[in-house]
């Protein structure tokens, strides 16, 4: 030790280290929106980009989308309009996989009629636009005509060339999101350019965004069930360390519910880290997704307890007047039918008392696994959430020397955390260990500590029963 001659003061490591904050209900999507409406579009490198919204106009500017949007065709569209309309909850993240440069289609010399300075073209979602005469002579836009690339519509100026014309023709480029395949969406690594895309962006999140999902939705594409069991895989290891849960539909083929549970065992639908939708639901006369609205859901039950998800999103009010399949036709179940469906790990909405409500809690791999760690959706994500915590509060101690006091410092500081958790009731109890049978000599002089912990999650109260009983001594109660 150096000499000195004084007073001074040295700071020592807390012994004891508070968890680190993390939100359990960030929801990724995985789908089209239409980015050639945006300027933002303009400064991107790539149209492949994960963004991450906590407004609606931020979402507006970055995916440009409208709440007028065909959802089937921009699911992206949807799962915005479901977050930040319908729920009013924040942020989400949206993965992009619509190139407009890619995907779209190209109509020449069209003839377009002009009536009270209005005009409509034949697609909407437009590109781009160009006007002109028989003779070729091009009109400008901005000066003779103005147009709305989410409609088509075409707006003539009183002062511009196109003032009295009777008709126009037209060369116009316009989007084709249904174009976007099923292996766009799972995506992959380009081996020449490097380029990332589809599901495998969700790997960028956290060292882009510092977030680590809870849950991974591809509106538009889930009903692959190839889609939906990449999507499960991905949820299972993030950054090959935190875990997520995929949230998925099954396709509108499907027209009854008797025909679900045979999709779903024939495709292998049966992973643990996946929650299976149907059918679709109708909200102000918009067809929309059950996943999405089970995403949004899932973040009003997190926010009203504490954004810890130890409650069950099923029995929830759900923002819809019908439920359908082809969009038409409306679909009513009977509870019996709803419980069909639960009971083959299908989740479903139902309307009953007080309205439509999310109705199930398994994971699709009920009844093929009774874990209740893993078939209860609030359980199974209980675990990734607490595993993730664990994960990014401890990553500061990695490569510590493995001694007492770092032993203590974790286990002390865990417990603390578990005793906060059952005093508030997210938790039954728990209790965190440093056992000599899992933590081996070899392994100690490998550098591998190993805790124990053991915690109980509150299941949902799925089936209350009363029992009911005459009892004929209360007879004597007319003679009192």
């Amino acid at each position: 030790m150096a000499y000195y001659h004084g007073v001074r003061s040295t700071q020592v490591p807390t012994s004891i280290l508070p968890p680190k904050q993390i939100s359990a209900a960030i929801p990724v999507f995985v789908g089209c929106a239409p980015i050639h409406r945006t300027s933002y579009y303009n400064t991107l490198k790539s149209p492949h980009f994960v963004e991450i919204c906590y407004t609606n106009a931020e979402a507006v500017k970055k995916l440009g989308y409208t709440s007028d949007d065909d959802f089937e065709k921009w699911g992206l569209s949807e799962a915005a309009y479901t977050m930040f309309v319908l729920h009013q909850r924040a942020p989400a993240i949206f993965i992009n996989i619509f190139d407009p440069a890619q995907h779209r289609e190209v109509i020449l010399n069209e003839t377009i009629s002009l009536t009270n300075s209005k005009g409509q073209a034949s697609k909407s979602d437009l590109i781009s636009l160009k006007l002109y005469d028989n003779d070729n002579a091009e009109y400008q836009v901005g000066t003779d005509y103005t147009y709305n690339n989410a409609t088509g519509q075409i707006l003539v100026s009183a002062t511009g060339q196109l003032a009295n014309k009777k008709a126009v023709q037209a060369d116009f480029i316009y989007a084709t999101p249904e174009a976007v395949t099923v292996n766009e969406c799972i995506g992959g690594v380009d081996y020449e350019t490097n380029q990332t895309t589809g599901l495998q962006l969700i790997d960028r999140i956290f060292s882009q965004y510092r977030v680590v999902p809870g849950s991974i939705l591809a509106p538009g594409f889930s009903d692959n069930p190839s889609v939906a069991a990449i999507m499960a895989t991905k949820a299972g290891s993030i950054n090959g360390i935190f875990r997520a849960i995929a949230i998925a539909d099954l396709p509108t083929s499907i027209t009854d519910h008797t025909k679900t549970v045979a999709f779903k065992n024939d495709n292998n639908l049966v992973q643990e880290d996946l929650a299976l939708c149907w059918p679709r639901v109708v909200f102000n006369e918009k067809v929309m997704r059950l996943s999405t609205m089970l995403a949004g859901v899932i973040a009003t039950t997190d926010s009203d307890h504490d954004d810890i998800p130890y409650a069950s999103p099923s029995n929830k009010n759900i923002n819809m007047q019908s439920a359908t399949v082809d969009g038409i036709n409306e679909l009513w179940l009977e509870t019996n039918q709803a419980n069909y469906l639960n009971e083959n790990g299908i989740i479903t909405a139902l309307n009953f008392i007080g309205g439509w409500k999310t109705w199930g809690n398994r994971m699709s791999c009920y009844p093929d696994v009774t874990d209740i760690k893993d078939t209860f959706i609030s359980n199974r994500r209980m675990f990734g959430w607490y595993g993730n915590r664990l994960i990014q509060t401890w990553c500061q101690k990695v490569d510590d020397p493995i001694g007492k006091r770092f032993v203590q410092t974790i286990v002390n500081s865990e417990q603390i955390t578990l005793n906060s958790y059952t005093a508030k009731g997210y938790i039954l109890g728990g209790r965190i260990a440093f056992l000599s049978d899992e933590n081996s000599t070899t392994d100690l002089m490998d550098g591998l500590a190993s805790f124990h912990i053991y915690w109980g999650t509150q299941s949902p109260a799925e089936n209350i029963n009363f029992n009911i009983e005459y009892d004929p001594q209360y007879l004597t109660n007319l003679f009192s």
